[in-house]
């Protein structure tokens, strides 16, 4: 056998070590050597190891030298550990640029990594359980997230959008803590019909007793939502809206998509559910099964990452004292009332006159 192969293979290579003292001890150095096919400094080692300490010299000793030159102080790696803690995010780069560190990035990753203070990254799925647990505080439209979809990517979409002439976006809104969603078509993807969108929207919760100043919207940093940023002209016109009703706008960071999940996934849902698999024969029939497919999903789909609850299974479990139809909106065509909204300024639900003022109940009396 070979010494090395055997101890690599081996668990407790201690009975090995004692057996080769034994032996040595026995039939001598060379001959110890040549049966466990190592050499004569190996057994001698264990045999020395054996007679200055006993039975704890043949156990695994630690590697490292007595000495070490270049060894970080204690004074440095206490000052690690401290700002480690007061910045539980900071990374070594971080720590070391900012307190200027005298060691290097890996010295202070093995500080900390030594004091077990490293951030074990949390899975997906409990990411996404947290998530939910905190949506659960939230009350019934108080915080509701606002995306455009661009549908010409749509296999099925497509080819009927351009012979029937449909709309390209759907302009969403989806209620974070309920998970009701309302939405609009428009032409275009401008300020001007987001704009509209709102203004429809908050109309719509106005009407059904919704305490809109104590909303808030949170978008992307579209320019459909914020406007140019070389834009010398003011607010956008989305924004004027959100304002003048009281509505405070969150927007994103840059790049975090995932800020904007809630109304994402319902574009995921309203894509492979409604527009992979529906046929049109005409706009109206179009807008028809929109409608429809609205309904549905805030009235009767139940949702498997809310409970397998509906929107409106939500809304009453949270005692609110909001109707249920306040999910009930007719999406329009956002571009057919550019003109009255103009006209009408941004003030929010105060003409009667003002198409976009819609009669909730003579709309629904026409479906």
């Amino acid at each position: 056998m070979v010494y090395n192969d055997v101890m690599r293979g081996l668990h407790n290579i201690f009975n090995v070590r004692l057996a080769m003292v034994h032996l040595a001890r026995d039939k001598g150095i060379s001959e110890t050597a040549r049966q466990y096919n190592t050499t004569r400094n190996t057994v001698k080692k264990w045999v020395r190891r054996y007679k200055e300490k006993g039975l704890k010299g043949l156990e695994n000793q630690k590697r490292v030298p007595n000495h070490i030159p270049h060894k970080t102080s204690k004074e440095i790696e206490e000052k690690v550990i401290e700002l480690r803690k007061t910045h539980p995010a900071w990374g070594p780069d971080r720590l070391k640029e900012h307190y200027d560190i005298p060691v290097s990035t890996k010295a202070i990753a093995r500080i900390i990594r030594q004091a077990g203070l490293v951030r074990k990254r949390k899975r997906k799925w409990k990411k996404q359980r947290d998530l939910r647990e905190v949506k659960k505080k939230l009350l019934p439209f108080e915080f509701i997230e606002i995306d455009v979809k661009d549908l010409v990517d749509i296999e099925k979409y497509w080819p009927q959008m351009r012979m029937l002439h449909l709309p390209r976006y759907e302009f969403t809104a989806r209620d974070v803590r309920t998970g009701g969603e309302w939405y609009a078509y428009g032409e275009t993807k401008d300020g001007t019909n987001a704009a509209i969108f709102a203004k429809y929207l908050l109309e719509q919760l106005q009407y059904y007793g919704v305490n809109i100043p104590e909303m808030i919207i949170q978008t992307d940093n579209g320019s459909e939502f914020i406007g140019s940023v070389l834009k010398k002209k003011g607010k956008s016109a989305f924004v004027k809206v959100l304002e003048t009703a009281g509505v405070l706008h969150a927007r994103i960071p840059p790049r975090a998509c995932t800020w904007q999940s809630d109304v994402e996934s319902f574009h995921k849902i309203v894509e492979d559910e409604f527009y992979d698999l529906e046929d049109y024969r005409n706009l109206q029939e179009f807008k028809a099964k929109a409608y429809a497919y609205g309904l549905y999903f805030n009235f009767k789909r139940k949702n498997r990452y809310r409970g397998r609850k509906t929107p409106i299974d939500i809304l009453e479990e949270t005692g609110s004292s909001i109707s249920p139809q306040v999910f009930n909106l007719q999406p329009i065509i956002l571009d057919n009332f550019i003109d009255d909204f103009i006209e009408g300024g941004y003030h929010v639900g105060s003409s009667a006159n003002n198409s976009i003022t819609f009669s909730l109940t003579e709309e629904k009396n026409k479906v």
